[in-house]
């Protein structure tokens, strides 16, 4: 019993990473010189050493912290992830790529900002694309679907990113991209508990 109860426990613990993340944005927000703007403003506005009034970014250790605990978070979703994989392709595939871009995700708070988010961008995309093909090869359809969609507007920010185009919403479909690809890889984590 105490084995199930800590299995359990453990199971929560990204989830609670991605929530305390959340709240950490939160609190970043309201350090944000000037006020952040959820719909106006990109998440790495709030890690810029400068804030777009031109003052000093108080916010911006609180922002860093939340990065780091949503890319250690997600990185634990990859990786159990990947160890209920039954091919060696998808196992090893998933856990670089899903590790890979969350290392470089986190490293998008550095200077180099444009760059490891094209790095990020190359592993999460190859992380996302093996466990949807994974799950086809299950004939998991349902699931396999909703990851189709979940992965629509992720890429949509990254097209508008690096195009240029519709900057304006930016902010907003970065934030529902990223709502949707957590849940989804949620979703996909707890379809596959026992598997782990």
């Amino acid at each position: 019993m105490d084995v199930l109860y800590n299995d359990m426990k453990r199971d929560h613990l990204p989830i609670l990473g991605v929530l305390g993340a959340l709240v950490l944005f939160a609190l970043a927000t309201t350090r944000y010189p000037g006020g952040y703007d959820w719909t106006n403003n990109t998440i790495s506005t709030l890690f810029q050493p400068r804030a777009l009034n031109g003052a000093q970014n108080s916010a911006r250790s609180i922002a860093v912290l939340a990065v780091f605990m949503f890319c250690a978070s997600m990185a634990v979703v990859f990786k159990w992830i990947s160890s209920s994989a039954t091919s060696r392709f998808h196992k090893k595939t998933i856990e670089i790529g899903g590790i890979g871009s969350m290392v470089y995700g986190f490293l998008v708070v550095t200077p180099m900002h444009d760059l490891l988010v094209t790095v990020g961008l190359v592993f999460f995309l190859t992380a996302m694309l093996a466990t949807l093909h994974m799950l086809y090869a299950e004939g998991r359809s349902g699931i396999f679907y909703a990851g189709i969609g979940c992965l629509a507007l992720p890429l949509t920010n990254a097209a508008m990113y690096y195009a240029n185009v519709l900057y304006g919403l930016l902010p907003i479909i970065q934030k529902l991209g990223m709502v949707m690809w957590v849940g989804w890889l949620f979703a996909v984590l707890r379809s596959r508990g026992q598997r782990r």
